[in-house]
């Protein structure tokens, strides 16, 4: 641990609420030397230039903002700088690119699912034998208009993703809805002429005509989402509510999950991103993939993942003891190791 950064004893760990206090709050963590840190981790780098240029230089390479060592000194937890970083950093790029991101590697592209936020795949970066880079959902930053079906994700998605030198096969993955992105994307690449060497699926939603019928507007699903936002911090609605209702934000923010800096339209945003990218879910046809398609199934029912087969080559199916999401299945250790496995089988070199 270098000596100029002295963290502070903390409560409970919060999870991180957007990119910038994952950049942030990894930053400190490889610094520090530790596994992980939280939003209310507290330290200081007075007395100590070279950490606090490492860590401004890290912050630069991943978020593209300039950090001044008086702000880094005068911001003293992971949710200071973020908030710092938030207002200034360009958010042009879906690609989350790690601070060492070597082109000449290869990458596993995680595709957010209807969350937005792609941070989840870094949590996986101790055990995976390959660089991890997070696609967030166009849109969510407000740089443009949230796409609405899965195949305008993906050509947003495609055309950063080959912006990037490509001398080695493509490892592609999502969770959810992610799934179904990460899919259409894999699909287009073959179209090119591209290599693929790993498609994998995290309990996303098996293909099924008949969900389209019944999904709600885009209207309803907002609407759900934010009373289940509101009722899992204790705050009950029994009734409609919306973005600009009387204490709304303010109660989103008091229990943390909004971060303070953060207005009513961010959280419109967020929330928009959620209902396009489910309805876009529903209501997509995949093709054909001319490959091996990996099933990581942690709720779906045995017979639905079916309905994927004869949409690829073949499905290798694995089973995960998980709750539907992110952070509960990426800790599993039989995720874990099946999951790394199929990577490091997919290499064409393994490490």
């Amino acid at each position: 641990m270098e000596q100029g950064l002295a963290p502070v004893p903390e409560g409970p760990r919060r999870p991180y609420r957007d990119q910038w206090e994952a950049a942030v709050a990894e930053a400190y963590a490889d610094e520090l030397d530790v596994a992980d840190v939280s939003i209310d981790t507290a330290f200081s780098t007075s007395g100590d230039d070279e950490a606090a240029a490492r860590i401004a230089d890290r912050l630069f390479e991943t978020t593209r903002a300039r950090l001044p060592r008086a702000e880094l000194t005068a911001r003293d937890t992971v949710e200071r700088v973020a908030a710092y970083l938030r207002e200034r950093a360009p958010s042009d790029r879906c690609l989350q690119l790690p601070a060492d991101f070597d082109p000449h590697a290869p990458s596993l592209f995680y595709f957010h699912s209807a969350s937005g936020t792609a941070m989840a795949i870094r949590t996986l970066r101790s055990v995976l034998p390959v660089q991890s880079v997070g696609v967030r959902a166009a849109g969510l930053e407000g740089e443009r208009e949230v796409p609405r079906s899965i195949e305008e994700f993906a050509s947003i998605y495609l055309e950063e993703l080959l912006r990037l030198p490509a001398e080695q096969p493509y490892l592609l993955c999502g969770f959810s809805t992610g799934g179904a992105i990460a899919f259409e994307v894999a699909c287009r690449l073959l179209a090119e002429g591209r290599r693929v060497a790993m498609l994998a699926l995290i309990d996303s939603q098996p293909p099924d005509p008949s969900l389209a019928a019944g999904v709600s507007s885009e209207e309803v699903l907002i609407g759900g989402r934010l009373q289940e936002l509101l009722r899992r911090i204790g705050v009950d609605v029994p009734y409609t509510i919306t973005v600009g209702d009387a204490g709304v934000v303010s109660s989103l923010k008091e229990a943390r999950v909004l971060a303070e800096t953060v207005g009513p339209e961010v959280l419109r945003r967020q929330l928009e991103v959620f209902a396009r990218t489910l309805r876009a879910d529903r209501f997509y046809h995949p093709g054909y993939y001319a490959g091996d398609l990996h099933y990581f199934n942690a709720h779906i029912a045995d017979d639905l993942v079916g309905n994927w087969e004869p949409h690829a080559r073949r499905v290798i199916r694995h089973r995960v003891e998980a709750d539907h999401h992110e952070y509960s299945i990426f800790p599993d250790p039989g995720f874990r190791t099946e999951f790394v496995d199929a990577v490091r089988d997919a290499l064409p070199e393994r490490p």
